[in-house]
């Protein structure tokens, strides 16, 4: 066997191997980088829950106690009635709170009883005091895996007091005014670190009663807009990482990187594996593709004047007088071929041999 033969097909195994290692790993990137983009769309789940309703109820109730007086044989009068304001002792409030969520949680309460004195101008109604006082200090408490509770608090309003620092501001200043009294039950809701959810609102006000000041008499209203209030939990913003997910596209990303590593070495071994006859036929191919007919039948060369050139540009020079194009046809892949010219009885022929040209 020749020389030529055997280069040629090892060139060809060698070709073959890598190109066919080229497909392979090309096919095994592209579906490791399909799986991976897939899963990528599942590494965060959102998980939507149902909400969950939740109520806020709240009683109030009242008494007035007055002042030792000719008039009145009773201690303290009912709520819903008029009262003469300079017989005023006192008022006793009663508050009921009850929370109800629709799911058994941990919720913790912090709770006081806040008074607002607002007296405000009564040409334009426009505030001209507002003074915060805490007739309750703050207490906790808690709802602990249930559903519902309960809190009760008695506490008295000293409603002289407070009437007269409003009847005071009026003749001080010589104002017309108008005068009272806000109390409220001020709640503030918030859940265990453990739970998903929280209060849209954590902080509210319940059973405002409003007592005017700086009246004859005096009629108690209760606000019953703010006695119950129903809403849902919102849910925390939470995403589980699904870790599965992550290790697979993980472990396919590093496989990945070997897949184009080895394809990127192939692909350099593929490009050193071309035989010297390959680097210089492709590169005449390449320039000169306009000039150059590749053939799959060769003519019967005998018939002709055969004249041999040793340049290529020589062939150029042949086809420049001549006008016709350069045939191309390769007797052995990777190892051997001619390009030549026929002209009438004469052939002008270029051999191409991978030997020649390593020596060369």
């Amino acid at each position: 066997m020749s020389n030529a033969s055997v280069t040629k097909k090892f060139s060809d195994k060698k070709y073959k191997l890598y190109k066919s290692r080229v497909i392979v790993y090309c096919v095994f990137l592209a579906i490791a980088l399909i799986i991976s983009t897939l899963l990528s769309f599942n590494v965060v789940k959102d998980e939507t829950k149902a909400p969950i309703n939740y109520k806020d109820k709240g009683v109030v109730d009242y008494r007035v106690y007055l002042k030792e007086n000719e008039f009145y044989t009773e201690k303290f009068l009912p709520k819903g009635k008029s009262y003469v304001t300079s017989l005023i002792d006192n008022v006793d409030i009663n508050y009921n709170y009850l929370f109800n969520i629709d799911e058994v949680s941990t919720v913790h309460f912090d709770y006081k009883i806040v008074a607002d004195l607002i007296i405000e101008n009564n040409t334009n109604k426009k505030e001209l005091l507002h003074k915060d006082y805490t007739i309750m200090d703050s207490k906790k408490t808690e709802l602990k895996n249930s559903s519902e509770l309960a809190i009760n608090e008695k506490f008295q309003i000293d409603y002289s007091y407070y009437n007269q620092l409003s009847n005071q501001f009026r003749s001080t200043l010589g104002l017309d005014t108008v005068s009272y009294l806000k109390v409220y039950l001020k709640v503030k809701r918030t859940t265990d670190d453990s739970l998903d959810y929280k209060f849209e609102s954590e902080e509210i006000n319940l059973n405002e009663i409003v007592i005017p000041l700086s009246e004859k008499a005096i009629e108690i209203t209760i606000d019953s807009k703010n006695n119950e209030i129903s809403n849902q939990v919102k849910f925390k913003e939470k995403n589980n990482i699904n870790y599965i997910n992550v290790a697979i596209i993980t472990l396919l990303i590093i496989l990945s990187i070997i897949f184009i590593r080895i394809i990127v070495i192939s692909l350099k071994k593929m490009k050193q594996k071309r035989s010297a006859y390959d680097k210089y036929i492709n590169k005449i191919l390449k320039e000169y593709d306009r000039l150059i007919v590749e053939i799959k039948t060769i003519i019967d060369l005998s018939k002709y004047n055969i004249v041999n050139v040793s340049e290529f540009t020589e062939l150029l020079d042949v086809r420049d007088n001549l006008k016709v194009p350069i045939n191309y046809y390769c007797i052995e892949k990777h190892i051997k071929g001619i390009l030549y010219i026929k002209s009438e009885n004469d052939v002008y022929v270029l051999n191409i041999d991978n030997d020649s040209l390593e020596k060369d």
